[in-house]
């Protein structure tokens, strides 16, 4: 399976919206998820989240009413999470990752980590696409070409 590694502050939301949302518009940008939808169907990749948003969403639908709207908002947009990374403590989102892909070593033909981290990805670091919560919306389509490259590569 492929999977896309994602979080979501500076990815499915930025500075730029959060100046020119309403109320109403929620804390994700939902004009980021097409872009997100487009490296789905390109790729056949399943979500894993690796937000600090996961710690709200539960794969079993036991979610607070922030998972809830993660939940929502996907789902609205025909995106699906598949499951997230471990929450370890003292631990980095890299670590957790590594954690995440140890787990399904057998199954995982090919991965991407979208995400507005800039540094500590070391050997992971091919596989990265920063994304800016400063520069943009986010997720922008230069990122999804970049994602959708890396999860077809044939290499």
């Amino acid at each position: 399976m492929k999977i896309i590694f994602l979080d979501i502050d500076g990815v499915l939301n930025s500075f730029k919206y959060d100046l020119h949302r309403s109320e109403h518009d929620g804390n994700i940008d939902k004009t980021r998820l097409p872009i997100l939808k487009r490296v789905i169907d390109a790729t056949g990749a399943l979500i894993v989240l690796s937000s600090s948003w996961r710690k709200h969403w539960e794969k079993e639908d036991n979610f607070d009413p922030i998972g809830a709207e993660i939940d929502a908002v996907f789902e609205s947009s025909e995106l699906y999470i598949y499951d997230k990374t471990p929450v370890l403590t003292s631990a980095s989102r890299k670590q957790e990752i590594e954690q995440w892909l140890l787990s399904h070593k057998d199954e995982v033909e090919a991965f991407v980590i979208i995400d507005d981290i800039f540094g500590g990805w070391d050997e992971l670091s091919p596989y990265v696409i920063k994304t800016s919560a400063y520069v943009g919306y986010g997720l922008m389509d230069c990122h999804a070409d970049k994602a959708i490259e890396i999860l077809n590569r044939t290499d």
